[in-house]
């Protein structure tokens, strides 16, 4: 091993003998007892509000709760493809309409997409369900959540994320979607055309794809104020076209009863009053299906099994989910920082080239 004088600091020999950076590097080892903790007390925390831990499969006919792409393997004992997942959401909710009324799971997704700062392809995400509850309950739960579970793993409330101070003892702001962007854009995103959300696109300098949809272009322009807030704040009211699984709010069929937590810069998870109407849902999922089959691989797959669980009855419910992201942000670490050994494209340097110069390495 290096000493500690010497230091181990090559960010792609740490990366690839993460082993080594642990035992050099104390913070590095550290970091990851944090990790534990974030974990640990995620569970208790559920626990002790009467939630069990249900472990579901990672392995699925249609894979579905969120906008990714899948990784895709085949099964050769039953000779099929299969996903991995890229949520926890539709096999738990399948457990609420089987008659449990509080239940979570902790474990890995995947999403076939590129790495940046806040995002892997594989990492760890919680998801809990709550019978009989709405997203107003889970708003308050959450925000007690997020202070149990912070203070039991950084001994505090209080960071510097980012050039921006972080007070999670505040009281949270709550902010309404469409007047969020009416008030930096200019359009209404119940009514606007593709063209206008184009053009606000263009005019921020923000990518406009050949394959744009109204969807995808406004959640692109919220992300764009999204970078910007400090928080805590809840974004509530947001549009029903970008929310397939989320109920309808009675007031305003427009909007669903959605609930996320903007801080940082980040959304740090995503909650609603879950959807339970077996007609609205498969006219969602169709609307899905097309936007899928018109060339957006990230838009959700008709999971027809789920539809008619819903016909046989899902009682009204709140859902929760977020990822170790919440733990990289408030640890001030990127995502690859933020995990014990992240993947990378496969190599070898000249250093183990050397010690084994007598194996053909490829």
């Amino acid at each position: 091993m290096p000493s500690t004088q010497e230091g181990f600091t090559n960010k792609e020999e740490r990366m690839r003998r993460r082993y080594v950076d642990m035992n050099v590097n104390q913070d590095v080892r550290d970091r990851f007892v944090r990790r534990s903790k974030f974990w640990q007390a995620t569970r208790d925390y559920l626990n002790q509000h009467d939630f069990i831990e249900i472990n579901i499969p990672v392995l699925e006919h249609t894979t579905g709760g969120a906008d990714a792409t899948p990784f895709v393997t085949h099964m050769d004992a039953l000779d099929q493809d299969f996903y991995l997942r890229i949520s926890h959401e539709l096999p738990l909710k399948r457990l609420i309409g089987a008659g449990f009324e509080k239940v979570y799971d902790i474990g890995p997704r995947f999403r076939n997409e590129n790495y940046s700062d806040e995002h892997l392809p594989e990492h760890v995400a919680m998801e809990w369900y709550w019978a009989y509850a709405n997203w107003q309950d889970g708003m308050q739960f959450m925000t007690d959540m997020y202070k149990f579970t912070l203070q039991a793993t950084f001994g505090t409330l209080e960071f510097d994320l980012n050039g921006k101070h972080v007070d999670m003892n505040v009281d949270w702001e709550i902010w309404d979607y469409a007047t969020v962007i009416k008030e930096r854009y200019g359009i209404d995103v119940h009514v606007s055309s593709l063209d206008e959300v184009k053009k606000a696109l263009s005019d921020n300098k923000l990518e406009v794809e050949q394959t744009e949809n109204r969807a995808r272009g406004i959640d692109k322009l919220w992300k764009n104020i999204r970078k910007d807030v400090v928080g805590p704040v809840w974004l509530i009211n947001t549009p029903t076209f970008i929310s397939p699984l989320a109920k309808t709010n009675p007031d305003d069929d427009r909007t669903v009863q959605r609930f996320q937590p903007i801080i940082a810069g980040s959304e740090l998870g995503n909650g609603f009053s879950e959807l339970n109407d077996p007609v609205d849902q498969l006219n969602r999922f169709v609307e899905q299906q097309t936007m899928r089959d018109s060339g957006d691989d990230e838009a959700m797959m008709l999971d027809i099994d789920y539809v008619e669980m819903l016909e046989y009855g899902m009682p009204p419910a709140c859902g929760w989910g977020f990822s170790e992201r919440v733990f990289w942000i408030f640890e001030g670490v990127t995502a690859r920082e933020g995990v014990p050994f992240p993947q990378l494209r496969s190599d070898y340097d000249d250093v183990t080239r050397g010690i084994y110069s007598h194996i053909n390495l490829i």
